[in-house]
């Protein structure tokens, strides 16, 4: 690795497959630190293992002269995996942008180790698991706590290295958190490298017994129950937005007219609409956006996909086909 201030003998990679990753690496190298490798994925790959917020980086490392090597497997779970990564003889892996554990086999080959990021709205041990960002925007959370910590073959539970808490303001959505967690992540990156390369860098065990976990999410748990209130609905459409599959209700309550909900905004708890069930389109605007009746007031959808609203629509209704609400139990809090 290049290092801005001293010479660096030891062989730095990172590993990742999606616009963070490309962010992370142009990041690091304004603060004067260039990588030796990347580890990602195809496209093929990234589509048939649907990776939320794929992105190609081949290209972008062409151009950068970086050298790459494709995975076989996202899991890296193959016999072809460990031969070609440890053919590499990494000392230290940075892993942003890749949502799978880091074989055991390949932490025990790193001179130095394998570092990563992850977070929620209290310091680990809490909140270790899967959607942390989704999640802590789904409670309505205000402050976010990245940590840069060690992989262990373990979930999230390695020592931690250094942490950058955050705001997470009511505008923000799922798209502009990433965006905060890189810059975060190149910060923790940039302080700690030298320490970290040179063997001076502290390495904070966890508390174990305060450990808690945030369950995985999937593409179903996206679907709107417009009984809930304008809060809850509006937290959940930004949290699951674009570079995840989204927010989604069906329209007249028909399965065959799924409707994707990228962005929408509280509307407003003076304008009412008494005798209107909730879920029903109450107003339409020139531009395609609508006002829904929520559980209490209106939600106003900003961008969406599946359907065309025109004032045609009003009165209409969104629906959840009676779809039972899944239960989420042992919710960290």
């Amino acid at each position: 690795m290049r290092h801005p201030t001293q010479p660096i003998e030891k062989k730095v990679a990172v590993v990742g497959c999606k616009h963070t990753t490309k962010d992370l690496i142009l990041g690091l190298a304004r603060e004067g630190f260039a990588i030796d490798h990347c580890v990602t994925i195809s496209p093929e790959k990234g589509e048939s293992q649907k990776v939320a917020g794929y992105h190609d980086l081949r290209p972008f490392l062409d151009a950068s002269g970086i050298p790459y090597t494709l995975a076989n497997k996202y899991s890296l779970k193959s016999d072809e995996d460990e031969q070609q990564l440890h053919d590499l003889r990494l000392d230290l892996l940075i892993v942003m942008g890749w949502q799978r554990l880091i074989p055991d086999w390949w932490l025990r080959s790193l001179s130095v180790g394998a570092f990563g990021m992850h977070g929620s709205f209290k310091p680990l041990p809490h909140g270790r698991g899967r959607s942390p960002m989704n999640w802590s925007l789904i409670q309505n959370r205000t402050l976010f706590f990245t940590h840069l910590f060690q992989y262990l073959p373990g979930v999230d539970d390695g020592p931690v290295v250094g942490v950058q808490r955050f705001d997470l303001t009511p505008f923000d959505t799922a798209h502009t958190v990433h965006f905060k967690n890189t810059i975060a992540c190149v910060k923790l990156s940039a302080r700690h490298l030298p320490g970290l390369l040179d063997g001076t860098a502290a390495r904070i065990p966890q508390a174990e017994g305060d450990a808690s976990f945030w369950p995985k999410r999937s593409d179903e748990d996206g679907l709107i129950y417009w009984t809930d209130t304008t809060t809850d609905v509006y937290n959940l459409i930004r949290a699951v937005t674009r570079p995840f599959p989204g927010a989604f209700t069906y329209l007249d309550d028909d399965r065959t007219r799924l409707l994707r909900v990228w962005r929408a905004i509280p509307f407003d708890s003076h304008l009412l609409w008494p005798d209107a069930a909730s879920g029903t389109i109450v107003e339409a605007f020139y531009d395609g956006t609508v006002v829904v009746k929520t559980g209490d007031t209106t939600l106003l959808i900003l961008e969406s996909e599946g359907h065309g609203f025109s004032q045609s629509d009003v009165g209409r209704r969104l629906g959840s086909l009676d779809t039972p609400r899944k239960v989420w139990a042992n919710l960290p809090s």
